[in-house]
């Protein structure tokens, strides 16, 4: 079969269509009697040659296909996105509320305008792990003790667990006392993955849908921040089993702006459709009535994982926490999205070979506890989302 582009896309031979016209031709020259088996010069030859041909070919099919939003990776999908006016969601910071005591007048340093250089410096303290914090903006404190906003030093997901960010990295005479008594205000996100993008692309061309359910969770998806995003409806007269009251919308929506998403919903809700959420926006319409737009943020969940690596080298040596970190990066569940075993498995199996090779997963199991563990988990409402972290898996080498 030749290399065609038509309407149909672009069709390249394949490998063994390559070695068979390098072998016709070889013989129409040199007789049907040369030989080319694979250990001979000549086949070698036609192995090197069939492999360049090859390259060649995948290297044009990765270049026609950069030109399609659905299959395009890296730089090449961010062009195409851009097209629909959608960008890729970059990472965001985790913020935390940390409280300092002071046992006299004292000035810390803080970002200021600084606040999205990920190289800022500033009053920076640390939990018992290492992980680091710095405050946002810069305070005078007098004796006493308060409770200042700080952002993790690391862009992306950092997570943190209560009372354990107690130790100054920035030694300033006068701060007696360091501590975080309550969870983090805010949980970074790691830069949206290509697949995420490429869904989140594919969902917001509805914006110009005629149904206006559509072309509202279109704009919301393509508004800045917003990484993920659902919308349902009951237009029935009763609640419904979701618990959404009756002719009424629900929307769950992950990064961006409340007043973005707001805006939003005041464009696109239909009329006399009722809304739920904990979020309120209030809106000054042009006849200056007031619009108060209503929907929710996801809730996360914690996952739990375990399963064993089968050594298929008796000598190997894993790395266990990279091979978690592998798998926290890229499984990332969306709101409302079930889990199941398959998946981590698959990804567990690219975790292990990015560290080199030597085994393979077995029994997987996942768990919502840590307790009861089964391999397949709904999240426990619609406007849940999984989240992984890394600490919650537990991986044995048998």
């Amino acid at each position: 079969m030749p290399d065609i582009l038509d309407a149909n896309g672009l069709t390249v031979k394949t490998r063994d269509e390559i070695v068979a016209e390098l072998e016709t031709g070889l013989r129409a020259i040199y007789g049907q009697d040369i030989n080319l088996d694979q250990n001979s010069p000549d086949g070698q030859i036609i192995g090197i040659i069939a492999q360049q041909a090859v390259d060649v070919r995948e290297l044009a099919v990765q270049i026609n296909n950069g030109f399609n939003p659905d299959k395009a990776v890296g730089r090449a999908l961010d062009e195409r996105t851009t097209i629909n006016n959608i960008d890729r969601a970059g990472a965001t910071f985790t913020t935390i509320n940390i409280t300092l005591t002071c046992d006299r007048t004292v000035t810390l340093q803080g970002l200021d305008d600084s606040f999205s250089d990920i190289n800022g410096t500033g009053y920076t303290v640390q939990d018992n792990a290492g992980t680091q914090f710095i405050l946002i903006d810069t305070v005078t404190l007098i004796a006493g003790t308060y409770t200042l906003l700080f952002r993790a030093k690391n862009i992306g997901r950092v997570e943190t667990i209560i009372g354990t960010i107690t130790n100054p990295v920035t030694v300033v005479i006068g701060v007696t006392a360091i501590n975080n008594p309550t969870a983090a205000v805010s949980i970074g996100q790691n830069e949206e993955t290509d697949a995420q993008l490429r869904t989140r692309r594919s969902r917001s061309v509805s914006i110009s849908s005629n149904g206006y359910l559509n072309g509202l969770l279109g704009l919301v998806l393509s508004l800045d921040g917003v990484i993920d995003a659902k919308l349902y409806e009951n237009y029935g007269n009763t609640t419904d089993a979701n618990g959404i009251p009756p002719h009424c919308i629900w929307l769950i929506a992950d990064g961006g702006s409340n007043s973005d998403i707001g805006n939003a919903m005041y464009e696109r809700k239909s009329y006399g459709c009722d809304m739920q959420g904990d979020v309120e926006v209030n809106i000054i319409t042009a006849s200056d009535a007031l619009f108060v737009a209503k929907f929710d943020r996801p809730t996360s969940e914690n996952i739990y994982i375990k399963f064993q690596i089968k050594r298929t080298n008796p000598v190997h040596i894993f790395d266990l926490p990279s091979i978690k970190d592998y798998i926290e990066k890229n499984v990332l569940y969306s709101i409302g999205e079930y889990a199941e075993t398959s998946r981590l498995t698959t990804e567990a199996v690219l975790g292990i070979a990015e560290q080199g090779g030597g085994g393979v997963p077995i029994n997987m199991e996942i768990s919502d506890d840590g307790t009861t563990w089964v391999d397949y988990l709904p999240v426990s409402s619609l406007d849940s989302k999984w989240v992984i972290d890394a600490t919650n898996i537990t991986i044995t080498v048998v």
